[in-house]
């Protein structure tokens, strides 16, 4: 087996499904309508609500649900064989995870923009709302809390990659002023401008790498967060979304011809087994790969982003199909090239070495020294193709840690009104602090990928309710709901076993007992949400037959 059947193989399968299932969805079932007035344009504020061209946004959303952890979760999932990630990737992203994501922001769409834990009272009531703030919340702070630490060893590990980060922030921000104060602009170059800079400090890091420990960066990356979260939508968040947006586009390129040459050249063969069932320490291949693979293919953090800023920016109801469906596409095909860097780059003896047992597999070595393979055979030095392989991960993991706090701080104020707490808790200065003190314990408790399976568990959880949120909200509008009711149980069952099963058999045998509280409320809240749910899917079908009757 080559790595490149995997590459046309999945963009195939995308533009198919893209081209008929995405358009099934938003014509008979979402029936978009392009004359309804969104959110952003009826509640432009200039912070939050914010009517942005069309691919700006589309820049925004795909950045910041593919962060680094399309690329995580396929290379460790690779301990596993290339079989089941593939399979979970390919068609968990076609008839999960972007029906999710477009279902999710549609859904926030026609509830005035508000994020999935509000828009949850007007569908279920007022308990489900408070039971999926407790979720929300949970999840935004594992999020927040891994991606610290992804980001912290990506630095401490490829210090050639941080000038090309940082750059960044300054570039992004004046590009932010010029779009917001309408100077005469042209964005893609400006974006296209900023890309090669940030290219060019790769030689700069490479010559004069910029070295400090872990740790310093965990607390530099803290304090970084807590500034960014803070800032307007438009200033550095929707410019450093569009500029790696094209970044993305720029790697994802670049990988695929690489795999392309390397199959020219006679190489790129699948070095890792197709199915391994028992690997030396891994937990159970069912439900955990579909856990492990979590933002590759499904992920509850979509519908936080969809129904966080990406629904309160987008101008036109029709553009959810590119934004929500669409986006989800890219970050599958991600996912793909993470897996091939596994599965190919590394060669016999690199597969050997990191899956040898569960746990060895250093997924940035993974992700720098496999995906370097498929640059290198374009002919780019080794050193160099790895550092552009650490920035591509760092900038997409930088673009989710300040999406995370921002959504964080819009949920809990959010919640402040629900739980009727002081109105200074709705300020977006003080709303800041409560996420940000929980993120700071986790990422400074050494916890470390520790935290990836119950970030992954949580996740799934919430995207399972996300599903569930979607199908209810079509169920009173009269419409079919099994495109979604499907997919819910499927990552209900999922979802609530491998969480289940990382309490019973890890956190509490080793005490890590604030892993198994969070665990423990997030599952009771799952069965609480579903629960109610079920409850009023049975209300409204006896109020149906009533009127027929």
């Amino acid at each position: 087996m080559n790595g490149l059947v995997f590459v046309v193989l999945a963009l195939v399968l995308y533009y198919l499904a893209y081209r008929f299932y995405a358009k099934f969805l938003a014509e008979k079932i979402w029936k978009l309508d392009p004359d309804r007035v969104t959110p952003a344009v009826a509640k432009d504020d200039g912070f939050e609500y914010v009517p942005s061209r069309t691919e700006i946004v589309l820049g925004h959303h795909f950045t910041s649900i593919a962060g680094a952890a399309p690329i995580v979760g396929p290379i460790v999932a690779a301990v596993w064989g290339w079989v089941p990630a593939l399979i979970w990737i390919v068609f968990g992203t076609i008839f999960l995870g972007a029906v999710h994501d477009f279902g999710a922001l549609v859904t926030s769409i026609r509830h005035d923009g508000r994020g999935i834990a509000d828009y949850v009272k007007d569908l279920l009531g007022p308990r489900a709302m408070q039971l999926m703030y407790v979720v929300a919340f949970f999840l935004l702070v594992l999020v927040s809390a891994v991606f610290v630490h992804v980001i912290a060893v990506l630095a401490s590990a490829y210090p050639a990659a941080v000038y090309s980060i940082w750059i960044e922030i300054p570039l992004a921000m004046m590009i932010g002023l010029m779009v917001r104060y309408k100077w005469k602009v042209n964005t893609y170059l400006a974006a296209l401008i900023a890309v090669a800079i940030m290219y060019a400090m790769i030689g700069v890091g490479v010559r004069y790498p910029l070295e400090l420990p872990y740790k310093t960066w965990v607390y530099i990356l803290l304090g970084y967060m807590l500034i960014a979260a803070r800032l307007p939508v438009w200033l550095l968040v929707q410019p450093r979304d569009f500029i790696n947006g094209i970044q993305l586009v720029i790697a994802l390129a670049v990988c695929t011809v690489g795999v392309v040459a390397l199959a020219l050249a006679g190489g790129g063969q699948v070095v890792a087994p197709a199915l391994r069932l028992n690997p030396p320490g891994a937990p159970p291949i069912w439900p955990f790969v579909m856990i492990t693979i979590a933002c590759g293919a499904i992920s509850g953090w979509h519908s936080i982003v969809g129904s966080g800023t990406t629904p309160k920016q987008l101008k036109n109801e029709r553009d959810t199909r590119l934004v929500g469906y669409g986006s989800m596409l890219g970050e599958g095909y991600l996912a793909v090239i993470a897996l091939v860097a596994a599965v190919v780059g590394l060669g016999v003896a690199g597969y050997q070495q990191f899956y040898g047992a569960w746990g060895q597999a250093s997924w940035p070595k993974v992700w720098a020294e496999g995906g370097s393979a498929l640059v290198g055979a374009l002919g780019i030095p080794a050193a160099t193709a790895a550092a552009f392989m650490a920035v591509v991960a760092k900038s997409f993991a930088m673009t989710t840690l300040d999406s995370a706090m921002r959504f964080t701080r819009i949920a809990f104020a959010e919640s402040a009104v629900t739980f009727k707490l002081p109105q200074i808790f709705t300020d977006r200065t003080v709303s800041l602090l409560p996420g940000w003190v929980v993120i700071l314990l986790l990422a400074v408790s050494g916890h470390g990928m520790v935290l990836w399976p119950l970030f992954g568990a949580s996740n799934q959880i919430l995207a399972s309710l996300a599903l569930l949120a979607s199908a209810i909200f079509l169920l009173k509008l009269g419409r079919p709901t099994v495109h979604y009711v499907v997919p819910f149980v499927l990552m209900l069952v999922t979802s609530m076993t491998a969480m289940a099963w990382s309490v019973l058999t890890n956190y509490i045998p080793n005490a890590k007992w604030e892993l198994a509280i969070i665990g423990v409320v997030v599952f009771v809240c799952g069965i609480g949400v579903t629960a109610i749910a079920v409850n009023t899917w049975g209300e409204q079908k006896r109020r149906e037959r009533e009127d027929l009757g």
